[in-house]
């Protein structure tokens, strides 16, 4: 079979070539390249960035002696003698010598680690109550669905499961906005923090909350994994500790571990919190510095771009290191390779006090996560609204309090081009999940049929999306659309293919996955037949291969879409035209009813892919047998 030079294949890679790797290139390329601006009194100015030259002289920027500010200069034409373009690393070296570096460093992995730890706390015994206590509820036999309908319509445990990833589905800003007011002032009250340490703490709260899911999606099936007779006979030997320590610990210690990294990973990359956070002070400013809002200043602010990519070069160093274990952790769970159809253990009877204890810690944590956030935007509409200013367009005109809340329809009117906005919005996230889709199905095709060399290069430029943050995607997609000359392209800018791309390859990786998963389930020795009976490959691939992989490739691309709607720091640069970037800007100036509505209307838009995606997974555990057995009928 040559599945592996089908035109699908090579469309695919093309695709990555465009949106990943070429980015990721021109970004390396720009890290290095100066502008020398030579004088003819024989002074040489490095200049920032671009130099611009008109008619009359010649206009850069110089950088400034703390290397932080810069200033504009210009030169006369006739006092110029050339201008070289130099290829140096001068920029890598004063990055990783510069002791600015260590202290975003130190700032970053406190919020990432604090995080972590915190999300470890609240996810743990959240992922223990899904995976190993009985729900003490069901449905009336007479509110109860007809059969037809109960393959369609998850259990108990998905809509659970689904409430815990909630938090998870959100924006990380969103919940700093709505609960970090309040949980700010728990802080002074308790603590009396302020300043640098008031937004640390802070961020780790709100990193607590967000990415607590990270430890029920991945421990919940490690738990669920434990097989019951090494579990049983271990116990019955040794006891509960011989138990734990023997096979429960060696089975759910990896994937606590790399949802740890990956929660660290997440946190670092994140830029919108920080700064939210720090806005929001009592004193006002952003007190403390990360990696990410710094990379974000040196580009838009300074303009500074090549310091804006050296600047993310420890920064990539650290996160793909620690992607490299969160794998190597995830590959030892034993929740991906525990053998189908082992007996699992019988779930836990807690009885009314211990189910009464479950479901208040499951109220508590997301009441803190998702009901005070909330709870907390919807106030904006009312007397805790705040009026900082009246917009970044016209900071003068201060908003009046006439709309209503959830009155989306005179929101979306009063704010102009939110419309427009909300549609591109809405587009993009659709054409970068039916592109992801489009990629991802022949590469896990590569991956699960090809040999050594195909798998590796597949998991290779599956993974190095993790690896780079969104920002520094971004900053690279940027860079390499401004390098292709010609006008033909500028047309296509003005369109949503630049940001379809990027999210397309910033979330590749779970629509890999996706297919992966549905593919496993295509069984090689049907196809097989085919191909000797003389069946062409798109026959085979129409008649075989999409019927039985579908719902993971589908759920894939819900995901990305999911994925795709949430994400503002792979596009913060690419693209301002989008409601969330609107939005974003917005609430550094006003906090009110208008900003409230679109908040929830981002919102509805979030729980439309989750929803549809909890429906997929509940078709797929019933297809598979893995949803409740039906009760025989008398």
């Amino acid at each position: 079979m040559r599945w592996h030079r089908s035109p699908a294949v090579w469309l695919a890679w093309a695709v990555l070539l465009v949106a990943l790797l070429l980015p990721l290139g021109a970004m390396l390329l720009r890290s290095v390249t100066f502008y020398e601006v030579e004088l003819t009194s024989g002074r040489i100015h490095r200049a920032v960035g671009e130099v611009v030259i008109t008619d009359e002289e010649h206009r850069y920027d110089l950088q400034g002696a703390d290397e932080i500010e810069k200033r504009s200069w210009s030169e006369l034409n006739e006092d110029v003698a050339a201008v070289h373009r130099v290829y140096s690393l001068d920029h890598y070296v004063r990055v990783f010598s510069d002791d600015r570096t260590l202290g975003l460093l130190r700032n970053s992995l406190k919020i990432g680690l604090g995080g972590a730890l915190l999300a470890m706390l609240l996810g743990l015994p959240m992922a223990w109550i899904l995976a190993r206590v009985r729900v003490p509820w069901k449905l009336p036999r007479r509110l109860r669905l007809p059969a037809v309908l109960r393959p369609w319509i998850p259990g108990v445990h998905i809509w659970l499961l689904l409430a815990c990833l909630t938090p998870a589905i959100l924006p990380p800003f969103f919940i700093a906005l709505g609960g970090a007011r309040t949980m700010q002032g728990w802080l002074i009250a308790g603590f009396g923090l302020e300043g640098g340490a008031l937004q640390v703490a802070n961020s780790i709260l709100v990193f607590g909350c967000v990415l607590f899911p990270l430890y029920v999606l991945l421990v919940t099936p490690a738990i669920r994994a434990v097989p019951a007779g090494p579990w049983e006979a271990a116990r019955l030997l040794g006891g509960p500790r011989a138990a734990w320590r023997t096979v429960t610990r060696p089975a759910v210690l990896p994937a606590v571990a790399a949802a740890f990294v990956l929660a660290v990973v997440i946190a670092l990359t994140d830029c919108a919190v920080p700064d939210v956070l720090g806005f929001m002070l009592p004193s006002g400013g952003t007190p403390v510095h990360v990696f990410a809002t710094e990379i974000l200043l040196q580009w838009k602010q300074n303009g500074n771009t090549a310091r804006a990519v050296a600047t993310s070069a420890p920064f990539v160093l650290v996160t793909v290191l620690l992607l490299f274990l969160a794998v190597a952790l995830i590959r030892r769970s034993p929740a991906l390779h525990t053998a189908r159809g082992h007996r699992e253990r019988s779930r836990v009877e807690l009885g009314v006090p211990g189910s009464a204890l479950a479901g208040l810690f499951l109220l508590a944590v997301l009441g803190v996560s998702l009901v005070l956030p909330l709870s907390g935007i919807a106030s904006w509409a009312g007397d805790g609204a705040e009026s900082i200013s009246g917009g970044s367009e016209n900071p003068s005109a201060a908003p009046t309090k006439g709309v209503g809340l959830f009155d989306f329809s005179t929101t979306l009117d009063r704010t102009v081009g939110s419309r427009k906005e909300r549609n591109r919005w809405l587009w993009t996230a659709l054409a970068a999940a039916l592109l992801s889709m489009a990629v991802a199905a022949p590469l896990a095709r590569v991956a699960t049929r090809g040999g050594r060399l195909a798998r590796t290069a597949v998991l290779t430029v599956g993974a190095l999306p993790l690896a780079v943050p969104g920002l520094v995607l971004g900053a690279g997609t940027l860079l390499f659309w401004q390098s292709i000359p010609g006008d033909w392209v500028r047309p296509l800018e003005e369109g949503i293919l630049r940001s379809t791309l990027v999210l397309t390859a910033k979330f590749l990786p779970f629509a890999l996955v996706g297919a992966w998963l549905g593919l496993r389930a295509v069984r090689p020795g049907h196809e097989e037949a085919a191909a000797v009976l003389g069946t062409p490959a798109w026959a085979r691939a129409w008649r075989i291969v999409l019927p039985g992989s579908w719902m993971g490739i589908a759920g894939g691309g819900v995901l990305v879409f999911l994925m795709a709607l949430r994400e503002l720091d792979t596009i913060v640069l690419v693209d301002a035209r989008i409601l969330p970037m609107r939005l974003y800007d917005k609430i550094h100036f006003n906090r009110m009813a208008d900003e409230a509505n679109l908040l929830f209307l981002c919102l509805a838009w979030f729980l439309c892919p989750a929803l549809l995606g909890a429906l997929i997974a509940g078709l797929w555990r019933h297809l598979r047998g893995e949803g409740p057995q039906r009760p025989e009928s008398p």
